[in-house]
């Protein structure tokens, strides 16, 4: 009985003191642990096995402890603390731990309270980030209690017009603001255009609907020439402004052209060609089959690409291809062309032509200076020319 009270005494006894275990593993046990007891005072020595033994020192001995199991070519095959210095580390990260949850959940309620993006929706005239912005200027702090949705729609239908309805409410850390824009006639908006001319011709037809016509039947209008002004004058004689309307067509003229020199030189391709090409790496080049070029004249073209879709090395390779090229001399009278640079220069007027547009008349002009002709091509048709 007096044993049993003895070990509780001293269980108790190392709970309270700081001391750390120490597992070794190594022949000759008692000889060595003789050894170590003589520097260090060591506690609850246990033998476990033939070759593993078990003892504590004070936590004060461990870096010495260490020190000497090595010098003696003692295995350790582990390290614990006991006593009170464990149990202190314990509490020490519960409590770290504990504190973090506290703080972390501190954090996620403070930031819970604030707004952090504005989202608007239902615009289709007004720029979403322009509203956005404003709303912004509004805000004089993003916590949620202190932000007044009633104020902010009012501030946005005193700010815009063409709001019609529009709400602003808190959802989570969203403020979102849906909008219903209102329709707004042309003539409540003003700052009209007028309508201008987008061709050269001459006018041959005129329907206004409203605004002011510059032009009748039989002008001549350039590109760009303004056909009815945006405003009106009243029976009063004042100034009104309005969306001009009108139809006008005019006789325009599109042009092509095409040119002939008696004597000319052009570069053309043989048909011949060699093709090279190169893998690498990172940059690095790691094959090549590119040889020199042996054409006198030629051109050249390069392109690059992945080697392999599928393979995770970024392998590329480089093609080079060049084009064996010869000088084409040749001396042609005009005559010998005409009708085929007249043609020529037909199909580049046509080229302008819309679709369903009649063609009222065609001509062309020939003007030949220092060994070069050029051919013109006009075609006269009827088109709207206000835009």
């Amino acid at each position: 009985m007096k044993r049993k009270k003895t070990e509780r005494k001293i269980s108790s006894k190392n709970k309270i003191q700081s001391r750390t275990k120490i597992t070794i593993k190594s022949l000759n046990q008692e000889k060595k642990l003789n050894i170590l007891s003589k520097q260090i005072k060591l506690f609850q020595i246990d033998r476990r096995e033939k070759n593993i033994a078990s003892f504590e020192v004070e936590d004060g001995d461990l870096k010495k402890t260490k020190k000497l199991l090595l010098e003696n070519k003692i295995e350790i095959l582990s390290v614990e603390e006991h006593g009170i210095k464990k149990h202190l580390k314990k509490l020490i990260l519960s409590w770290g731990l504990i504190s973090s949850i506290v703080l972390v959940s501190i954090f996620y309620c403070l930031q819970y309270n604030l707004v952090w993006q504005i989202d608007v929706a239902g615009t289709e005239v007004l720029s979403q980030s322009e509203v956005s912005s404003f709303v912004e200027e509004q805000l004089s702090s993003r916590f949620k209690g202190k932000i007044d949705t009633k104020n902010i729609e009012i501030a946005l239908k005193d700010k815009y017009e063409r709001i019609s309805a529009v709400s602003v409410a808190i959802v989570g850390q969203t403020l979102k603001i849906n909008i219903s824009e209102a329709y707004i006639p042309d003539e409540m908006l003003g700052n009209f255009k007028p309508i201008c001319s987008q061709y050269d011709g001459i006018i041959t037809k005129v329907n206004l609907v409203q605004g002011t016509l510059t032009v009748k039947v039989g002008d001549i209008v350039r590109k760009g020439d303004v056909l009815v002004e945006p405003y009106i004058i009243d029976t009063d004689g004042e100034k009104r402004e309005v969306k001009p309307e009108a139809s006008i067509e005019a006789d325009v003229w599109i042009f092509g052209e095409s040119s002939h020199s008696e004597f000319s030189r052009r570069i053309e391709r043989t048909g011949e060609k060699k093709e090279f090409s190169e893998v690498s790496l990172f940059g690095l080049k790691i094959y090549s089959n590119v040889k020199n070029n042996t054409f006198e004249h030629f051109e050249y073209e390069e392109r690059e690409e992945n080697l392999t879709k599928n393979l995770i090395l970024p392998l590329k390779v480089k093609h080079y291809t060049y084009y064996e090229t010869t000088e084409i001399v040749e001396n042609k009278t005009f005559s010998e062309v005409q009708e085929q640079k007249i043609e020529e220069a037909r199909q580049n007027a046509l080229i302008y032509l819309q679709e369903s547009e009649i063609i009222k008349r065609e001509t062309y002009t020939i003007q030949s200076a220092a060994g070069t002709t050029n051919v013109t091509y006009i075609l006269t048709l009827s088109r709207e020319i206000g835009g």
